[in-house]
């Protein structure tokens, strides 16, 4: 039997529904045709963090660089998914493994992490779709890869795993400790942050200037060679006083035909572009609406780098337009297409721009859209994508251009017009309301009366602050800002991030209060601004994210090894270390909370025990923790919490100093009734399903001598 691994149930479910697997067995799989089908739930296994690994438990440059032997863990939530995969896998009547996670590096990850992890050594086919629709997983079952030919991306999913984490778990804790408070530093995000504050930089460092312009009542401006404004009044009104009441002649008049190309299919950062400037959603919000009209079956694999389809794709692009009739609004303008002929060009077709997957289009279940039950975003999200496949497959805009000038008193005054010609993709897009058309008709050396001229006074104006789409734009085309050729040629098809993780990146410099949204705007705070100037250039420039992204790209691609670009990168990290260490370092954030005195003895060891607060969440540990002793306790330990109560600062006081501590209203396991009990730490010790050392609580009734814990 072949057991098919999908990434989450929807996507299990229907891959099952295609396969004719329909029998639900003790395992929650779907079983029939020869096939079992079962459901990851994203990713089920994480990196330990430095707290897990008992010698880098302790926040101390001590301890730095941080290098261990990477290992995983299950995530908590998920442990009960991971058990089952891992009997399922390691079944006897389990012959062949399809691994059905998402197309892309991460969902190569998530397949790979539980399959090594589970210890599984059976063959796998890969199966490869771009949508969720039966015909397509039909194909891709008939047309499975052997796993091997994906090993180089899982290789460089891993190495960026690997290095994402070592390049943030020991900048974080380096840069935190010299820092003063939080200083969350990533791979990525932190030059994605010193963006923002550079342009907060220029913008506060802005000088604003006045200018004034003349215009004709019928809307040309005064021009002089490579001039368009004067910088004061009082210019402005010796040129107007020239020019009042002067013949105005017609003294160049040039028409010609230009076409506007229209814009290219959608991939998601320019899908996260659109739906910010039209409709005020975020990135994060894009995509996980995206994400669902995927596993909806609407529209193609969200998670794409590609504005493009494959040479193969062409031959179905008809259907799919005539499929948009199920739409009433949209039936005429389908109609119209069909007649004029789709635009099927290189602008839609190109091989050589599609990597793992092609732009986002509409799938050929788009005719149950109608019917469908979406919400609002999802009606939104799929508007655009609609409109946007429509518009790609159209006709240039065609329209004449009218350039005129005109001479007043020996003063140039120009102005253009714009006359459709052919309406082509701009029947499907709202008018621009910046482009007012002037309808004017002149002839050559024509004199004509100027009603009024007028003076327009203005200012420059500063850089404006990103929004998510103007910041999404600065992402992708990162290219512009690096100086080294080869970098900026790799980066020119990539950006900065993947389309995957830019949402990801901006959503953890808010959550890190780095910076804040104000309207559509990302204005960095003070403490974003503050860290940026502390750490290095570094850490911080897009430089060394590009570089790095070469490399990932390198291992992809086979000509680089994933250890030696590990060890490269280990390298610089170590380097960086030990130049700050060597540094004198000022503090730039005061401490909120002044070091406590201990609250009592450790009953392990003897040691200062002392109370600290981390994410809202008091922790008493042992000042030897955890090199010698294992003595480290959360409020909400579950010897406490499952009997209705938290360890507080008192109680734990009381424990040490007097031995035990009287609790009273603890719930009893069937929840009927509360009870009072002395509690104290125990003799013995558990092990955690990590293999960590953990302390008991034993306790004793008031009245009784019998004992009872966990």
């Amino acid at each position: 039997m072949k057991l098919v691994v999908a990434e989450k149930p929807s996507v299990m479910r229907d891959i099952a529904a295609v396969l004719g697997a329909n029998q639900t067995n003790a395992d929650g799989a779907l079983c029939g045709n020869g096939y079992m089908v079962a459901a990851a739930r994203g990713h089920l296994l994480r990196n330990k963090t430095p707290d897990e690994y008992e010698e880098y438990k302790k926040w101390d440059l001590s301890v730095l660089p941080i290098i261990p032997d990477f290992e995983f863990v299950p995530i908590e939530k998920n442990i009960d998914v991971l058990h089952t995969l891992a009997k399922l896998m390691n079944s006897r009547e389990i012959d062949e493994i399809i691994e059905a996670t998402d197309a892309g590096r991460e969902g190569e990850c998530i397949f790979r992490y539980i399959y090594n992890y589970v210890g599984c050594k059976k063959p796998v086919s890969r199966l490869w779709i771009s949508s969720m629709t039966e015909a397509s997983i039909r194909a891709g079952f008939d047309n499975l890869k052997p796993a091997s030919e994906y090993d180089n991306l899982y290789s460089a999913g891993y190495t960026r795993s690997q290095i994402d984490w070592l390049w943030g778990m020991n900048l974080s804790r380096l840069y935190t400790h010299y820092f003063g408070g939080k200083c969350s530093i990533g791979r990525v995000r932190t030059a994605v942050l010193n963006m923002l504050v550079q342009r907060e930089r220029e913008i506060t460092g802005f000088v604003k200037h006045p200018y004034y312009k003349l215009k004709l009542d019928n809307g040309a401006e005064w021009i002089n060679e490579d001039e368009d404004s004067l910088p004061d009044r009082q210019s402005a009104e010796m040129l107007l006083e020239k020019c009042r009441n002067q013949p105005c002649k017609v003294v160049f008049l040039k028409s010609q035909t230009k076409k506007e190309n229209r814009p290219l299919l959608f991939s998601l950062t320019s899908l996260q572009i659109a739906a910010n400037e039209e409709l005020g959603y975020t990135a994060a919000q894009t995509l996980n609406t995206m994400q669902s009209l995927y596993e909806k079956k609407l529209l193609t694999y969200p998670r794409t780098d590609s504005n493009y389809l494959t040479d193969d794709m062409a031959a179905i692009l008809p259907e799919r337009v005539r499929m948009l009739r199920c739409f009433d609004d949209m039936s005429a303008a389908v109609d119209w297409l069909l007649a004029d002929g789709l635009n099927i060009d290189s602008r839609i077709i190109n091989n050589a721009k599609v990597s793992d997957h092609h732009a986002i289009i509409p799938t050929e279940n788009i005719g149950n859209a109608a019917n469908a039950e979406l919400s609002d975003d999802e009606k939104a999200i799929l508007d655009l994508v609609i409109n946007r496949f429509l518009v790609a497959l159209s006709p240039q805009h065609e329209y004449i251009e009218t350039e005129y000038i005109f001479d007043v008193a020996g003063e140039s005054f120009k102005c253009k017009t714009k006359t459709t010609k052919e309406m082509g993709w701009r029947r499907f897009v709202k008018p621009d309301k910046n482009e007012a058309n002037r309808m004017l008709s002149y002839s050559e050396g024509e004199i004509i009366t100027v009603g009024n001229i007028s003076i327009v006074e203005g200012e420059t104006k500063p850089p404006k602050r990103y929004t998510e789409s103007s910041l999404l734009k600065a992402m992708e085309n990162i290219d512009r800002r690096i100086v080294d050729k080869e970098l900026s040629e790799y980066v020119s098809e990539r950006g900065l991030g993947t389309p995957a993780t830019r949402a990801a990146i901006i959503e953890k410099i808010i959550s890190d209060n780095y910076a804040e949204r104000k309207e559509k705007n990302l204005v960095v705070t003070d403490i974003g601004m503050k860290m940026i100037d502390f750490v290095p250039d570094e850490v911080k420039s897009i430089e060394m994210t590009a570089t790095m992204e070469l490399q990932l790209s390198a291992i992809q691609n086979g000509t680089v090894s994933a250890d030696d670009v590990i060890k490269s990168i280990t390298n610089r990290i170590v380097t960086i270390i030990e130049a700050e260490k060597k540094k004198p370092h000022t503090p730039v954030i005061k401490p909120k909370y002044e070091p406590k005195a201990p609250i009592g003895k450790c009953p392990k060891c003897g040691g200062n025990v002392y109370k600290f607060v981390r994410d809202n969440k008091a922790v008493y540990y042992c000042e030897n923790s955890p090199k010698s002793c294992f003595f480290r306790v959360y409020e909400d330990d579950f010897f406490f919490s499952a009997k209705g109560k938290t360890l507080t600062e008192a109680m734990m006081k009381t424990m040490l100093t007097k031995g035990e501590v009287k609790v009273c209203g603890l719930i009893s396991k069937d929840k009927t009734k509360t009870y009072d009990a002395f509690i104290f730490v125990s003799d013995k010790s558990r092990t955690d399903k990590n293999g960590s050392t953990k302390v008991c609580f034993d306790m004793r009734f008031p009245d009784k001598s019998k004992k009872g814990g966990k």
